[in-house]
C-alpha cells in the first residue's frame, strides 16, 4: 500500500485543482484518514490470517511459526511499524 499511496500523492501534487483550497485541504485530510484506516484493516486481516495458519492442510505448528517469523522480519526490514 505504501508505494501506491506515494504514487497517488505524487500524481495529485502535479495537478492543479479547480476547487477552493479549503475544500482540497479537507479532501486531503479525508484521503489520508482513509489510507490510514485501510492500512489498519489490511494489517488486521493479515494478523487474522497468520493466526489461522495451522488450519491450512499440510501446515503444522513449526511451519506456521516460520511463516510468522518471516513475515515479522520482512515488516521490520521494510519499516512498516511492526515491533
Amino acid at each position: 500500500m505504501g508505494k501506491s499511496l506515494r504514487k497517488i500523492k505524487r500524481e495529485r501534487e502535479k495537478t492543479t485543482s479547480p476547487f477552493h483550497p479549503e475544500v482540497m485541504k479537507a479532501w486531503n485530510r479525508g484521503f489520508e484518514a482513509g489510507a490510514k484506516r485501510q492500512n489498519e484493516l489490511d494489517t488486521q486481516l493479515m494478523l487474522e490470517w497468520l493466526g489461522k495458519l495451522e488450519e491450512i492442510s499440510g501446515v503444522g505448528e513449526k511451519t506456521a511459526w516460520k511463516i510468522r517469523e518471516h513475515f515479522l522480519d520482512f515488516m521490520k526490514e521494510n519499516k512498516h511499524g511492526v515491533s
